[in-house]
């Protein structure tokens, strides 16, 4: 019951996020957020990103989710159990401090409609926000149409496009 309680509450606050959604424009990118699943190699990802974007460490900040505490993960990542039956994250999860930040860019590195990776997503404040087109429509502005398995190609679009829209 508690489990359909909770499932119930993520959706409403997927919702409400959406429909919270502010439009600011888009003048540069200093801070980029990245949400990718542990089943995606995000260290390469990663090393891409941040060739193309020019970024340093601290310009970019990404978080990981995981199905299961037993698969090791570098650096910060959320699972399901972050979650409280409130739909909401628990105070001490990592997804707290990443979501306290304000990104130019969010990427949406995820190809599932999980529900802790489209509340994280939702949640997140950016200016814009960018990921897979098979995704829920209402999560990204921008939908870049290529296969999970190449970052390099999703990056290098996502460059070209984002250099579009800052000109």
């Amino acid at each position: 019951m508690i489990k359909g309680i909770k499932k119930f509450n993520v959706k409403k606050n997927i919702e409400k996020h959406f429909s919270l959604r502010k439009n600011e424009p888009l003048i540069n990118l200093n801070r980029i957020g990245l949400i990718v699943d542990a089943n995606f190699n995000e260290q390469r990802l990663i090393k891409v990103l941040s060739t193309t974007f020019s970024l340093n460490s601290n310009q970019l900040s990404t978080i990981v989710f995981k199905e299961n505490k037993g698969k090791e993960i570098e650096g910060a990542f959320f699972t399901e159990k972050d979650i409280d039956w409130r739909g909401v994250f628990k105070k001490e999860s990592e997804v707290k401090s990443f979501l306290a930040q304000d990104f130019d860019l969010l990427i949406n590195y995820f190809s599932r409609d999980n529900l802790a990776l489209l509340l994280v997503a939702a949640s997140a404040e950016a200016k814009l926000k960018a990921g897979f087109s098979h995704q829920e429509k209402r999560l990204n502005d921008m939908e870049i149409l290529v296969q999970e398995e190449e970052p390099g190609l999703f990056v290098k679009e996502l460059k070209k496009y984002t250099d579009i829209i800052i000109k």
